[in-house]
């Protein structure tokens, strides 16, 4: 009997200081202070190098300190002891994600979501390490997916909304973050995620300068500036002034223009803007000033659904010769963007505009994309304008001109860093005269925008270069321009 009791007895009697120790240690990570909670648990982990919840502490607190590699190679060896414990799987899958390992971090949460698929926090790492991935089109899908599980949870709301404002949709992202306020008022990343999408809205001011010519040797110069803000209610109104010069290779002509809109949402779901301004034409012949205006409707009629409809009428200035023209126009267009899947964008649009010059022009574009992940989107763009006379010397105005093409775009997000380039190529075709049947020729373009931002502001530049006859007004087959941005909110 006491060869039977004796090992036990002194296995109890080795075993209980540590069992101690880690009840100590406990009590110290509870209580927050964790500076004595890593000695504790290191001198556990002394004591018994292979004590899994010692491991385990020691990689959170490595983890909160910026340690990531150390933090990750004690889970490696936790996990080792307890390969199946889905708690373990989540917490590392965590600091991978935070380490930038989110391919791996993904990969480890999936696992997770095959033993128990209802884990939220699973459900939200795994969304979140995508949307760190730079793939925001799958990462609002996995949000979404777990939400119609788990609809009133609060990560899960507050994770949508983060991922909506990183895509430039401040407006839907604080829709989900007033829910998450609304079933926990006192979660701190929807407060925060508050105050960040109530400055996006905040007044701001910016401006951007355009240079840009073709191979007719024309040139253009163009300056716009704005303030924006809110104005009473959830209305908003926005000031503008622009300048722009246009040259020919033998004159010159400027014109300017002051306005302002106000925009005003109506429901959850329509909006409608209304804008009263004028256009100041300086030619060598004579000037013009006449007036504009715009009106807009837009319409949500499901979440990833848009259409709206727009009136305009503005001064035709885009080259000198129309500048010395003094030619007005009326436009009307009508717009339709749909998301059917957070991968898969669809956009279409028709538009008919009439010239004080008893011209009319017709036009429509459609386009679809898809996005492949990791900020790549490659699809297709159809555009069809046509006029019902020739403007020759005036301005490009064929009986009908097609581009179809081919289109990638690639998007690259690095901290307050962003890169967009885009890219197409197919064909474009003009007919000049009705009846006639226009040559198909070569058609491409290309377009990169570099940004920057900081708290409240944004600087970009971008540049481009297209050989397409419609890009301008004379119809020349080559094109290039360059633009600076800048706006700060206030």
């Amino acid at each position: 009997m006491k060869r039977i009791l004796g090992p036990v007895i002194a296995a109890l009697v080795g075993t209980t200081p540590v069992a101690g120790q880690i009840l100590r240690a406990d009590s110290a990570f509870v209580a927050g202070d964790f500076a004595r909670a890593r000695s504790l648990y290191q001198q556990v982990l002394d004591a018994d190098s292979l004590n899994e919840r010692a491991l385990w502490r020691l990689a959170l607190l490595d983890s909160w300190d910026g340690q990531l590699d150390r933090s990750l190679q004690r889970f490696a060896r936790a996990r080792q002891l307890d390969p199946s414990n889905a708690d373990l799987m989540v917490a590392q899958a965590r600091v991978l994600s935070w380490a930038g390992h989110t391919g791996d971090a993904v990969a480890l949460y999936d696992t997770t979501l095959v033993r128990d698929s209802s884990r939220v926090d699973a459900l939200a790492g795994r969304a979140q390490s995508v949307a760190w991935a730079g793939d925001l089109d799958r990462a609002e899908g996995l949000w979404r997916s777990a939400l119609a599980g788990h609809p009133d949870d609060a990560t899960l709301l507050v994770g949508l909304a983060q991922t909506l404002y990183w895509k430039g949709e401040p407006g839907l992202a604080r829709a989900y973050v007033d829910r998450a306020r609304a079933v926990a008022p006192g979660d701190a990343a929807a407060r925060d995620l508050e105050k960040i999408l109530r400055a996006a809205v905040r007044p701001d001011f910016g401006t951007s300068f355009t240079g840009a010519g073709d191979s007719d040797n024309e040139t253009f110069y163009n300056e716009d500036l704005w303030l924006s803000g809110p104005l009473f209610g959830e209305a908003r109104g926005t000031l503008t002034a622009g300048w722009r010069r246009s040259a020919d290779g033998s004159h010159n002509s400027s014109s300017y223009g002051l306005g302002g809109v106000v925009a005003v949402p109506m429901s959850p779901t329509v909006g409608v803007r209304a804008g009263l301004g004028a256009r100041y034409l300086n030619s060598a012949h004579a000037d013009h000033a006449p007036l504009t205006g715009q009106l807009g409707l837009s319409w949500q009629p499901a979440p990833f659904a848009a259409l709206g409809l727009g009136y305009a009428h503005a001064a035709f200035d885009e080259t000198a010769h129309l500048i010395d023209a003094g030619l007005k126009m009326d436009d009307v267009e009508f717009s339709a963007d749909l998301d059917p899947k957070p991968t898969i964008s669809i956009s279409a649009g028709a538009g008919a505009t009439w010239f004080s010059d008893s011209n009319h022009r017709f036009s429509g574009i459609l386009a679809a994309l898809e996005g492949l992940g990791h900020g790549v989107s490659v699809g297709l763009v159809g555009r069809m304008m046509g006029y019902s006379q020739l403007r020759p010397g005036l301005y490009f105005a064929p009986h009908r001109f097609t581009v179809a093409e081919a289109r990638a775009i690639y998007n690259l997000r690095r901290g307050p860093w962003g890169l967009r380039a885009d890219g197409g190529i197919g064909g474009q075709q003009i007919i000049l005269y009705s009846g006639t049947t226009g040559t198909w020729q070569g058609e491409w373009h290309l377009a990169a925008t570099l940004s920057h931002t900081w708290n409240g502001g944004e600087l970009t530049l971008q540049g481009l270069y297209t050989n397409s006859a419609g890009s301008n007004t004379v119809g020349a087959f080559r094109y290039h321009s360059i633009t600076l941005g800048f706006h700060q909110g206030l």
